[in-house]
C-alpha cells in the first residue's frame, strides 16, 4: 500500500456503531429547531432521511454534502442508519422526548419515498389533545 493511501485512511471518519447511535438525537435537535421557528398549529414538519444524514455528517465531522464522492462509504453508512431510524419511527407512529421546557410528542407518518430517500411527516401533538395515535 502506498503512503498516500495510508495517509488517506487515517483522515477518513469512522462511523462506529456508537457514533451512529447518535442519529436519533440529531433528529430531535433538528425537529426542535424547526418546531420552535414554526408558527403554532398542527402543520406537519417534513424531514428526509438523506437530509438528516447530511446534517449529521456536517455537525459531526464538518463534511459537506458536496464532498459525498470523496466520502462515499461514510455517506452510505450514515444514510442507511437514518433510513433505519426513520423506518422504526414510522412503524411506531409517534416520537416523544423530554426537554427542560417539557415533554414533546409528535405523530409520525410516511410522506414519501424517492429512490431510497425516506421522507417523514412529523405532526406536533399538543398536551391534553384528543388526537389518537394509530395502534400499529
Amino acid at each position: 500500500m502506498s503512503t498516500e493511501r495510508n495517509h488517506s485512511l487515517f483522515r477518513d471518519p469512522n462511523p462506529t456503531p456508537s457514533v451512529l447511535a447518535a442519529v436519533p438525537e440529531c433528529l430531535h435537535e433538528a425537529l426542535q429547531k424547526i418546531i420552535a421557528t414554526q408558527p403554532k398549529g398542527r402543520k406537519p414538519v417534513l424531514v428526509s432521511s438523506n437530509g438528516l444524514a447530511n446534517r449529521f455528517i456536517l455537525s459531526r465531522w464538518g463534511i459537506r454534502p458536496s464532498q459525498r464522492r470523496r466520502y462515499r462509504q461514510l455517506f452510505s453508512l450514515v444514510r442507511k442508519q437514518c433510513r433505519s431510524v426513520f423506518q422504526y419511527y414510522v412503524s411506531r407512529g409517534w416520537v416523544e422526548w423530554d426537554t427542560t421546557s417539557g415533554n414533546h410528542l409528535l405523530g409520525v407518518y410516511k410522506f414519501d419515498e424517492i429512490r431510497g430517500n425516506l421522507i417523514l411527516g412529523f405532526v406536533p401533538i399538543p398536551p391534553g389533545s384528543e388526537w389518537k395515535l394509530s395502534g400499529r
